[in-house]
């Protein structure tokens, strides 16, 4: 069976990269194709608590001979590492006797720089256990992690019931269960060095040495780079993640969806580094030897920007709304356990204006349901609790709109105000039962008129 055949040798090398990222090791980067020494990959685990560095040597070949081992065995003692080193190298194809006799016997002979060989069939092994497809040298998505959806010490609808804390007459025993549903999107959390040096006649103009960590949402089509906070909740919480069960998962939802990864990881690797490669890419204005001023566009090759990890995780997107009366209140958030980052809050805004945000008082309305900020709330005058202008029934009472939750309580207040003494009618309108003299007895004279009595 042909293997990676459609591959040049360069993208073999970027496909072996991927293949030591997935396999755990650390600070996967390639040397310079340019010089590269015998050197294509650099790779370090830490064994027994020593940091050691490997150098890779990618054959894509039918067979390797002596000389390509013999030569990363020079290459290795030379290159600079504090601490051991070893070497490897893999191959599509297969290794001659002499090429495995010579790294046998650096083994046997305890050299300090040994060297192990993956054949193809060792690359098969491999691309099974991280799901590398051999046909187009492409690494799948293969994740079952996520970010907890909700805090395991806490109950699933705990966020819905903090927000309706802040919410003016209403109790938190009172509220509806909300629905709640979640879905586990797919993202990955891509930490890339970038480094370059650019320089002219005059000397070095511009230096890029820079270590980015982003992540972006990973479905089908173009990646999508989350906001800075949502980062923060990915990459704080990539070491507390959780088995992705859906069927364990139902049992605290009422819906359960799960994303599939749109794209390969070479593919997103592709995408973080031409995405770093435009980033960085900048105009340096400098002074030539000649005092002329000149403009240089400054653009890191391809081979200067080193992606060091690509993290696959699920995000699990939080979506419950909560049904009272007349209204329905959503509130979606991103989680990682206790933490979350919210993305849509319909619990603080009033329902009758643009009003929205933490910072601001609403109060609940009992008469209809509604969330409604200072401006659009009353007092009922005959209950004396709030009511919303969008559900309340009105009527004036000496000269003053009164609000009622509806025309019962109209009717019972117009028996009572037809009862009350002329003072205490008064006593309807405060600003006016304060006010001048002249103001009061207009108001009196004018109930006198509205009574009949006059």
């Amino acid at each position: 069976m042909a293997v990676l055949d459609e591959l040049s040798g360069f993208e073999f090398e970027d496909v072996i990269e991927d293949v030591f990222r997935n396999l755990g090791y650390e600070n996967v980067r390639q040397a310079e194709k340019t010089a590269d020494e015998g050197r294509d990959v650099i790779i370090e685990d830490v064994v027994d608590g020593t940091r050691r560095a490997i150098v890779v040597e990618c054959k894509h070949t039918g067979t390797v001979g002596r000389p390509v081992v013999q030569k990363l065995h020079s290459a290795i003692a030379t290159f600079d590492f504090d601490g051991p080193k070893r070497g490897m190298v893999v191959t599509t194809g297969r290794f001659t006797s002499p090429a495995k006799e010579y790294a046998d016997r650096l083994h046997q002979n305890a050299d300090p720089h040994p060297i192990e060989l993956l054949d193809g069939e060792d690359l098969r092994e491999i691309a099974d256990e991280i799901g590398l497809d051999l046909y187009n040298g492409r690494i799948e998505i293969l994740c079952d992690e996520t970010l907890r959806p909700y805090d395991p010490a806490a109950d699933v609808d705990a966020a819905v019931t903090e927000a309706f804390r802040d919410i003016d007459n209403i109790e938190a025993t009172d509220l509806p269960e909300p629905h709640s549903a979640v879905a586990f999107r797919p993202v990955v959390a891509v930490t890339a060095d970038t480094n370059a040096v650019f320089e002219t006649s005059v000397g070095v103009i511009h230096r890029i040495n820079d270590r980015t960590r982003f992540v972006a949402h990973a479905e089908r089509g173009q990646p999508q780079v989350v906001d800075e906070d949502v980062v923060t909740l990915v990459t704080d919480n990539l070491h507390a993640t959780v088995d992705l069960d859906s069927e364990q998962f139902r049992e605290v939802f009422d819906d359960v969806e799960e994303n599939r990864f749109g794209q390969t990881q070479t593919e997103y690797k592709e995408w973080a580094v031409d995405r770093l490669q435009q980033h960085h890419t900048t105009t340096v204005t400098y002074t030539g030897d000649n005092n002329v001023t000149y403009n240089k566009t400054c653009e890191p090759n391809l081979s200067d920007i080193s992606v060091r990890s690509i993290e696959s995780v699920y995000l699990p997107e939080i979506q419950q709304t909560t049904e009272i009366l007349e209204y329905s209140y959503p509130y979606e958030y991103y989680a990682a356990g206790p933490s979350r980052v919210t993305t849509e809050d319909g619990i603080h805004r009033c329902v009758h204006c643009e009003t929205s945000g933490v910072d601001e008082t609403y109060t609940y309305c009992p008469n209809c349901g509604a969330i409604a900020c200072d401006n659009h709330i009353k007092t009922e005058r005959l209950e004396c609790e709030p009511v919303c202008i969008g559900c309340a029934v009105t009527e004036r009472f000496a000269l003053k709109t009164k609000y009622f939750y509806d025309e019962e309580n109209l009717e019972a207040f117009r028996e009572e105000y037809a009862e009350m003494p002329l003072h205490q009618k008064v006593m309807e309108n405060k600003w006016l039962a304060g006010g001048s003299v002249v103001a009061t007895l207009l108001l009196i004279v004018g109930l006198l008129v509205v009574t009949g009595i006059i």
